[in-house]
């Protein structure tokens, strides 16, 4: 008989309840509570080993929108080292949305930001 390797499925809730540790930086909120509504089940995407999330920051011109997508990917990035993550902020939701993927989706910006963020104890 062959034996299989355990292949770990994530689920949509298992993304949720990871982001439930993230909160918006200005408001001690989760970004995943429904009072603001930053990241909603529907807004989440698991396909294999890519997990695909969209955020709407709280408002159109958030100065923090880019960081919130920046730690969103990070905590996605230690709860699931062996998916691909990619987080981008919600079409037409951000005044930069541009600007806000490209912190969030350029590696050396991000690792950059990531490693100023480990600096002040922030990750």
């Amino acid at each position: 008989m062959q034996m299989w390797p355990a292949i770990h499925v994530t689920t949509v809730e298992q993304v949720i309840e990871a982001l439930h540790e993230v909160t918006d930086p200005e408001i001690p909120i989760p970004v995943t509570d429904p009072r603001i509504g930053i990241v909603r089940p529907e807004y989440v995407k698991v396909e294999d080993q890519l997990v695909n999330v969209v955020f709407k920051p709280t408002a159109a011109y958030c100065p923090m929108g880019g960081l919130i997508g920046v730690l969103i990917r990070h905590k996605l990035e230690e709860k699931f080292p062996d998916h691909t993550i990619r987080v981008r902020v919600l079409p037409g939701s951000h005044a930069q949305e541009q600007a806000v993927n490209d912190m969030i989706s350029d590696d050396e910006k991000y690792n950059n930001i990531v490693a100023q963020l480990r600096e002040r104890g922030m990750v």
